[in-house]
């Protein structure tokens, strides 16, 4: 029995270990999108590596590509909804969330519908980058 109360306390520490991380990496994402709708291309590329890849609706790319054309995109206003988390391992986190997001890009408006995104964050030695994201249009509520 003492040994069934100890693995009991046990899973729940690192239960709590794993949510703290989770919500630190939930902060992050939302530092994402307020960096890029500061078009703060310093701040971004922290957060966001040189190897990550976008998958937006307009297509692929890549964080370099991303931050050459900051400039011809405005996020005017953004919602996130409903972020979630898990960690497939110790050193990733994957985030899941609906995303409603107002905007243009080089003159053209964003689509009006929500999306659910999809993050990949991993460490990288002490620091949490995110190195994949995925957003999938969905019919407005």
């Amino acid at each position: 029995m003492k040994y069934r109360g100890a693995v009991s306390k046990n899973r729940k520490k690192v239960s709590a270990q794993l949510s703290a991380i989770i919500r630190k990496i939930i902060r992050l994402e939302e530092r994402v999108w307020k960096v890029a709708q500061e078009r703060d291309a310093v701040r971004f590329a922290e957060l966001v590596p040189a190897d990550a890849v976008m998958i937006f609706q307009s297509g692929i790319v890549t964080q370099p590509e991303y931050l050459a054309t900051m400039k011809e995109r405005t996020i005017s206003r953004y919602e996130l909804r409903d972020i979630r988390g898990f960690m497939p391992n110790p050193t990733t986190v994957v985030l899941c969330y609906e995303a409603l997001r107002l905007g243009e890009e080089s003159g053209e408006a964003f689509p009006m519908s929500p999306v659910i995104e999809s993050t990949t964050w991993i460490k990288r030695g002490k620091r949490w980058v995110a190195i994949l994201n995925q957003e999938t249009p969905i019919r407005a509520k």
